[in-house]
């Protein structure tokens, strides 16, 4: 017998080797990995939004699944593994089949429903991990969601019975969307897993880089600012968004580094941001059940001024005493004061989505008009000396947390 050093290996067989190798666990697991959302800085999970501001953790949140375009072989599965604090869900709605010429009208897809009532129309409001995802529903489920995905690392697995090209979304944030492509399985696939990989790295650095525009300051006026981006693929949209508050200059505003204003200013805040909205909400939150009294979801609760409308359709309040708390850690019976913009989202001309609301609320698929008027500025005027907190309601707990300080 001939020993394998003295077989002539030539550039072809090596080749034909190292492709084999590669195929054969591919094959026969059938299994594909992917992210579900990524964050930037990704440190601090689990700790409070107020050492994640100071640590600088999970300021730029990519809202996507990445990559968002996957071709896979029929049976194959993918794990979608949660790779953020934010929470998310993996959600493949009905799909009709194809028309067929001359036959009955083309049926309706799924109409987009919240992320709380999920796939309830089809079975249940979220479905078992390893569910199998069949639009025909021959040989899986028409609807499969995963419901919201919390915790930091949790995955996800979703099997495809069925050959085809499969839309998919998170019913948190309507303008996160996602594509897998399910071939037969003698089919040639375009990519490997490591080349998934490589375009999950870059897709997150596309997404996460230049989140604040240059050139915010206009003519002095103390202006924070809420920003993001949406990027295009094949898959469909996916986003980032600048989970902290910064200044006229770019600068992100901390306890430390707070906004500088003087008595009898105003400041205004403005959502930049074309998909997520925010809150600017100072004292106790309307979401946090240890206030001792709380206003409602989107309350505008004022205790130390005017609240109202400005002529430009701003809302404005005005700061006129020390406010109490200036931190959520400072609370007594008396602690119920509260300065709340309500939700700021940009106009419906200027979303990525067609829909209300886009995330952080109870969610209905309600198409909005094109003319339909919404907040995404908020004006406090601040009266009285001192520094002050505020929280975005919706995403304070990885750290979108603002301080102002107030000086003669």
């Amino acid at each position: 017998m001939k020993s394998l050093g003295s077989i002539p290996f030539s550039s072809t067989f090596r080749s034909v080797l190292l492709l084999g190798a590669f195929l054969i666990p591919q094959l026969t697991f059938g299994q594909w990995q992917a992210r579900l959302g990524s964050q930037v800085p990704d440190c601090s999970a689990g700790a409070e939004g107020d050492v994640k501001l100071a640590n600088g953790c999970q300021a730029r949140q990519v809202m996507a699944f990445v990559p968002n375009e996957i071709w896979i072989h029929q049976n194959d599965s993918i794990t979608w593994t949660h790779a953020t604090d934010e929470g998310h869900t993996v959600t493949f709605l009905y799909q009709p089949q194809p028309a067929t010429l001359g036959v009955g009208p083309y049926p309706a897809a799924q109409q987009r429903p919240s992320g709380a009532v999920g796939c309830t129309a089809y079975g249940g409001a979220t479905s078992a991990d390893g569910s199998a995802y069949d639009p025909s529903g021959v040989a899986g489920l028409q609807c499969v969601n995963s419901g919201t995905l919390s915790p930091y690392g949790e995955t996800y697995t979703v099997n495809f019975p069925a050959q085809g090209n499969f839309k998919f979304t998170c019913l948190i944030h309507a303008s996160m969307f996602g594509m897998v492509h399910v071939l037969a399985p003698t089919a040639a696939l375009p990519y490997t897993q490591g080349a998934y990989n490589a375009q999950t790295a870059q897709q997150v650095v596309n997404l996460a880089a230049d989140l604040v525009p240059f050139g915010l300051f206009v003519n002095g006026a103390a202006r924070v600012y809420t920003v993001g981006k949406i990027l295009s693929t094949g898959g469909g949209w996916q986003y980032a968004s600048m989970f902290r508050f910064v200044d006229a200059q770019g600068n992100i505003i901390t306890k430390n580094s707070p906004l500088k204003v003087h008595v009898g200013q105003t400041v205004e805040f403005v959502n930049l941001d074309p998909a997520e909205p925010h809150t600017i909400t100072f004292g106790c939150p309307t979401d946090d059940a240890t206030c001792p009294v709380g206003g409602g979801a989107g309350a505008f609760v004022d205790t130390s001024g005017p609240k109202g409308t400005d002529g430009d359709g701003a809302r404005f309040a005005v700061l006129n005493a020390p406010f109490d708390p200036a931190d959520e850690t400072n609370r007594d019976a008396n602690s119920t004061s509260e300065i709340n913009s309500g939700l700021l989202i940009a106009e419906a001309q200027d979303r990525a989505s067609g829909l209300t609301p886009l995330s952080g609320t109870p969610g209905t698929s309600v198409p909005l008009a094109q003319v339909s008027p919404t907040l995404n500025r908020f004006r406090v005027t601040f009266n009285a000396t001192g520094q002050y907190r505020w929280i975005c309601e919706l995403h304070d707990e990885i750290g979108m947390i603002g301080w102002v300080k107030v000086v003669p």
